[in-house]
């Protein structure tokens, strides 16, 4: 069967007509797998763009805030040649996010956006375009009508900087809740329009001011929605269930899930053990329940002594005992630990290269409970050495708002955690 997410770029481009001088802007995507891809290539218009998300079907598509001279090729600033460098110009950008995900903080957020749309009008900043991001909020892009004569371009780019830090601090002090990390950095990458925000499967949709007058409830009616895996905006609730949340149609498809699934059927909601940002995962053991208890624990705790796990998180549900060790480990060393750890699911990381691990109730298509969510039942602690080595962030991030975790020296990964609500056929 087609991949939904394919299948959506490729009848639908994205919309470039509010990004102005799209080639000299480099282009971010998050692959299914949960690592940053930069295109290779100059984006001159939403054909060759499409191209690349119908390739590569990301979950998520971003663009530079600012222009480079070579954006194809731009790099850090330090340790990078100064011609993959060059500073041309750079918008102005507001992100207005309310945290948790709900109809209540949606409609804040619009209203502080409407507040940010009067400020730029008073302060002569020219609002190229206003948008729903797709999930908690919004973005504001203006035209920057300064100038930056500098033949050096870490001076323009700083004196870029430097401007960006006034108008924030002017904002703020209107009471306008914008994040203040965004507006000032110069090599910002924010969702292109017209693309699929993965926490939600909403659109990041461009607004007139007209309709940014409507109330959330309105506009949210003509924001075009990707998959049916979209969980529900909450009145007032918390995002926990929408923290690290991602669409990952392609991921659901390999793993059976379909669009149109025959009976009978269950919903439920799977924790990936991929870790974002980084090329590294983290294991996740799962026995049936008539395995002996003892002999579960036991076969854990050599794991850990033989292959250096950090402490393991024992979870039990009426489907069986599943167990989550926060420590990285790249691929290949991962199958080799999957494998000595007689776990179930060794085959199915052979098979999609990745592992998962159910964190909410399944459900029939009736809307019945069929299995209870995993419990927290105990943690196999690790030797103090054990625990030195690096830990995936934002698992630790994740599941530390469910259950107490320890503290751990080093930790790597950036982002949120990857989740899929999927519909399974089941046997």
């Amino acid at each position: 069967m087609t991949d939904p997410i394919r299948s959506f770029y490729q009848h639908h481009p994205p919309d470039l007509a509010p990004v102005s001088d799209c080639s000299h802007r480099h282009f971010r995507i998050l692959l299914p797998r949960g690592t940053f891809f930069k295109i290779p290539d100059r984006i001159r218009n939403p054909a060759t763009l499409q191209k690349w998300l119908v390739r590569y079907r990301p979950t998520d598509v971003y663009y530079s805030t600012s222009c480079w001279l070579a954006p194809e090729n731009l790099g850090r600033r330090e340790g990078t040649p100064l011609s993959d460098n060059i500073f041309l110009s750079s918008d102005i950008v507001f992100d207005i996010d309310r945290s948790p995900f709900s109809y209540e903080n949606l409609e804040a957020a619009r209203r502080d956006t409407i507040r940010l749309v009067a400020f730029c009008h008073r302060e002569a900043l020219p609002v190229k375009y206003i948008a729903f991001s797709g999930s908690k909020g919004f973005h504001v892009v203006c035209s920057d009508t300064g100038r930056y004569d500098s033949f050096d371009p870490f001076v323009r780019e700083d004196s870029a900087k430097a401007k960006r830090k006034e108008i924030l601090a002017k904002v703020l002090a209107e009471g306008i809740s914008v994040d203040p990390r965004i507006t000032p950095d110069t090599r910002r990458i924010i969702r292109v329009p017209g693309t699929i925000n993965s926490k939600t499967g909403y659109l990041c949709t461009v607004l007139t001011k007209e309709q940014l007058e409507e109330p959330i409830r309105e506009i949210l009616k003509y924001i075009p929605i990707v998959n049916v895996g979209t969980p529900q905006i909450p009145e007032t609730g918390d995002d926990s269930s929408l923290r690290g949340y991602r669409i990952i149609s392609w991921l659901c498809h390999r793993l059976g899930v379909r669009s149109k699934p025959l009976s009978p059927v269950t919903f439920a909601t799977f924790l990936l053990n991929a870790v974002p940002g980084i090329d590294r995962q983290i294991p996740v053991f799962v026995y049936p329940l008539r395995r002996n208890r003892e002999r579960i624990e036991a076969e854990l705790i050599r794991l850990q002594e033989e292959y250096g796990l950090s402490d393991i998180y024992v979870y039990r549900s009426d489907t069986g005992i599943a167990a989550i060790c926060l420590r990285t480990f790249p691929l290949r060393r991962l199958e080799k630990i999957m494998k000595a750890s007689g776990s179930a699911n060794y085959g199915l990381l052979l098979k999609y290269k990745q592992l998962f691990f159910r964190v909410g109730e399944k459900h029939t298509a009736a809307g019945q409970v069929s299995a209870g969510p995993p419990i927290y039942e105990k943690t196999i602690r690790a030797p103090e050495k054990n625990n030195a080595h690096y830990i995936s962030r934002p698992h630790h991030t994740f599941l530390s708002g469910f259950i107490p975790l320890a503290g751990y020296p080093r930790m790597h990964g950036e982002g949120d955690v990857f989740l899929t609500h999927a519909v399974i056929e089941d046997e």
